[in-house]
């Protein structure tokens, strides 16, 4: 008697886990979908194609994988889809920041151009008042 209660308790620990597997399963895929969403937001479909395809890839085989029955597969793959949509946000965002530091750099050189234009316009007028008060 006592060994068929540790195996139904045994036997119902697997269910729950079972479930908890598929919630978790569930919520990392919702994960990986927002995550996909927000680094198509930022840019990533031009700049980190291959990561926001592999994401896209992993999420879909994800859900083939939990309409299989497999929670624990559809896990992995949507945590590494989530992981790969990460990194395609953080690539975008890095491009858009580095897109962002040359046109400052860029305005920075302009800048520096009218500023060397004006020191030299500004001798020039000294040297005139300099050579009028000669007169």
């Amino acid at each position: 008697m006592v060994k068929l209660t540790v195996y139904f308790f045994i036997f119902l620990m697997f269910i729950g886990c079972g479930g908890q597997l598929q919630q978790l399963a569930v919520e990392t895929m919702e994960n990986a979908q927002i995550a996909l969403t927000s680094a198509n937001a930022m840019g990533a479909e031009t700049a980190a194609v291959t990561s926001l395809r592999t994401a896209e890839e992993m999420l879909a085989s994800a859900g083939n994988a939990m309409n299989a029955g497999d929670a624990e597969q559809a896990y992995r793959l949507a945590l590494r889809s989530y992981l790969h949509a990460r990194i395609a946000t953080e690539t975008a965002i890095a491009a858009r920041e580095e897109a962002g530091v040359g046109e400052a750099q860029e305005q920075l050189a302009a800048s520096e151009q009218r500023v060397a234009e004006a020191l030299q316009r500004l001798e020039a007028i000294k040297a005139e008042l300099e050579a009028s008060e000669k007169l």
